[in-house]
């Protein structure tokens, strides 16, 4: 069994240690709040956390709303507590606060956790100070430690997943993987690009961060990588295509096959040596790709015409694995583009 400790591991644990020191250092009781609120607040980015700041400030406004108005109204009986934290869920969802409902309802449960004697404005202080600190000794770590490198992650990211597509591209038109390894290998390429969506994700919010040096490098980073991602997406649709018409098309005509499968080779190595050029490890002569383009659109025109007078089921069959290729070399020659002026701004530099 592996036991990996990465990074947020690493800062969680320091956030909480940070609260816990801060907490002793002041007096403050109930600590266990505080080490609660810097666990929920940990965030795999900065301005995630700053976001999440805003975020905690405007849900615990609503909470401690209602948890006064709870208490003044119905105590701080069992039933009372959970209609209380029922409606501000409610209301905290409704504003779109789904990330810091758990803080919420931390937040309402300590100041309800009070005494039958009335409302104690300095013990409700004192608990909302617990969770301030929780959070922004999870924002300082978050920020000082480990910074996350999110284009060297991503990138990563991209790079397996294309891997992945380009071995199962290679072997689809050989026909030499079982159909059930097949269906595991296609869902965890969809598992891999979705985590790659979810990530860019993260790194798209780090846009607008303070904490950016060189900000048009970035900005032109997460362009190329939106495109990278792009064609991933295409790549897979070929792959589910070709795996659901690949055996038709072969026993209907084996020239129709010949011309598919040379044409999926073709594209396959010109996604290769895109994703490669921008890693510097090749130099992709431009008149040389410019005879790859024009062979590939030569083939797609032959297929095309070799459908003319076919009949429809045979156009079922074609049709969405040359439509999927025609969508992937429209995004890959744009990505080339791309990387070519990204190569050139660099030499310049």
């Amino acid at each position: 069994m592996e036991f990996n400790i990465g990074p947020r591991m690493v800062k969680t644990g320091l956030a909480v240690a940070l609260t816990l020191l801060i907490t002793g250092l002041t007096g403050l009781e109930l600590e266990l709040v505080a080490a609660i609120a810097a666990v929920l607040a940990m965030q795999p980015s900065i301005m995630r956390s700053f976001k999440y700041i805003k975020e905690v400030v405007i849900s615990n406004s609503v909470g401690v709303t209602f948890a006064l108005a709870g208490l003044l109204l119905l105590g701080n009986h069992p039933i009372s507590v959970a209609a209380v934290v029922i409606i501000s869920i409610a209301i905290n969802i409704r504003l779109g606060l789904n990330k810091t409902v758990s803080l919420t309802v931390l937040s309402i449960v300590t100041i309800l956790l009070v005494s039958d004697n009335g409302i104690n404005f300095i013990y409700i202080a004192e608990r909302l100070s617990l969770v301030a600190i929780g959070v922004l000794s999870a924002f300082i770590v978050n920020v000082l430690v480990y910074p996350p490198d999110h284009q060297k992650i991503l990138f990563s990211m991209i790079k397996n997943a294309s891997e992945k597509t380009n071995f199962l591209l290679r072997v689809i038109p050989n026909q030499t993987m079982s159909v059930p390894q097949m269906k595991d290998e296609d869902k965890e390429l969809e598992k891999m690009i979705q985590r790659t969506r979810d990530y860019y994700e993260i790194i798209s919010d780090e846009r607008n961060s303070l904490f950016i040096r060189q900000r048009p490098d970035f900005l032109r980073t997460i362009i190329l990588y939106k495109h990278m991602i792009k064609v991933l997406r295409k790549k897979h649709t070929l792959i589910q295509h070709l795996e659901n018409n690949f055996k038709n098309i072969e026993n209907i005509s084996s020239g129709k096959f010949h011309l598919i499968k040379k044409l999926v080779i073709e594209i396959n190595t010109y996604s290769e040596n895109v994703l490669l050029m921008y890693e510097d490890k090749i130099i992709l002569d431009k008149d040389l790709q410019k005879e790859t383009k024009v062979a590939m659109q030569v083939t797609i025109n032959n297929i095309i015409d070799a459908l003319q007078g076919s009949d429809f089921e045979k156009w079922t069959y074609v049709f969405p694995i040359a439509n999927s290729i025609i969508e992937l070399f429209y995004e890959l020659d744009k990505l080339e583009r791309l990387v070519r002026i990204n190569e050139h701004r660099r030499n310049k530099d």
